[in-house]
């Protein structure tokens, strides 16, 4: 019994592993909160509003995060990954691997003078669901946790071919660092909780529909089309002519419910009608001579 440890490992960032990770370390627990990709928030980051209360998503997300960040207890290895768990319950031993943002992440004031003057453009953002683009070095959204910036390495010019270097010479703070290199890190728990999230299918049977017209989205671009933050400013417009529409659609169990594709799921989603019936309220919200159809 004395090798078991006060620790606990949380894999994913997102709501359900912040919110895990804010109650262990309330129970005194020390937290080690790990996220693959560079800011925690998960889906609920790039959502409006939320089910069933039309709630502002980052208006409560947002002061998780901040809490996350500073509480003591918790250590957060943001844009890194587990690549092995060995040992047994009270003990385990986690090798994590931290990739390199080529930031500095103690010098970085979030200033954006680095991305202001970044040379690569038109990468599709991954926040906002390809609908908008973003530079080589950038930060995924505005209130991101923690704020720093990060280097792609597949479009920097500087790491693949050694020119430009641009973003270093802007930097007053000198926080770009191009020899950063992944860190592997070695911890002890007591207990894991898997919190890693989900992925939106994308089977064929979508791109049969998206690949017909330009406004066709999928439940998560429309989110993005409906964020005051988002791609169009919250404004709900087609992106062939920027027009606003005059009727929408809402095409439910796209990827679920079929067992004529072997990509798809034969079984129900479970979501899709109240993620479709939040959004159609929110669409009225916007412009309520706007005809919705689920």
């Amino acid at each position: 019994m004395s090798n078991l440890q006060s620790s606990v490992l949380v894999i994913g960032g997102g709501i359900s592993g912040m919110q895990v990770s804010l109650d262990l370390s309330k129970l005194g627990f020390k937290v080690y909160l790990v996220e693959i990709k560079p800011t925690i928030g998960g889906t609920m980051a790039q959502l409006d509003k939320i089910y069933p209360t039309l709630d502002c998503s980052l208006c409560i997300l947002a002061p998780k995060m901040v809490d996350i960040y500073r509480n003591p207890n918790i250590e957060l290895f943001s844009y890194s990954y587990v690549k092995n768990i060995s040992g047994s319950a009270g003990d385990y031993t986690i090798t994590i691997i931290k990739k390199p943002r080529y930031i500095k992440e103690d010098l970085c004031t979030g200033c954006g003078d680095c991305g202001e003057i970044c040379s690569v453009r038109g990468i599709p953002s991954e926040f906002d669901t390809h609908l908008k683009t973003r530079g080589a070095i950038y930060i995924p959204f505005p209130s991101s946790v923690p704020p720093i910036y990060l280097i792609d390495e597949s479009k920097c010019l500087y790491l693949n071919y050694k020119i430009c270097g641009l973003c270093a010479k802007a930097c007053n703070a000198e926080a770009i660092d191009f020899s950063q290199k992944p860190k592997e890190l070695n911890l002890k728990v007591g207990a894991i909780v898997i919190a890693t999230g989900h992925n939106q299918e994308m089977p064929d049977v979508y791109d049969s529909f998206a690949g017909s017209s330009p406004n066709v989205f999928s439940s998560m671009q429309f989110e993005r089309l409906l964020s005051a933050n988002g791609p169009t400013g919250g404004q709900i417009i087609r992106l062939d002519d920027k027009k606003h529409p005059h009727s929408i659609a809402f095409i439910q169990c796209v990827g679920s419910r079929d067992v004529h594709h072997p990509e798809c799921k034969k079984y129900c989603s479970a979501i899709c009608c109240m993620n479709s019936a939040k959004e159609a309220i929110v669409v009225k919200e916007h412009d309520p001579n706007i005809d919705c159809y689920i």
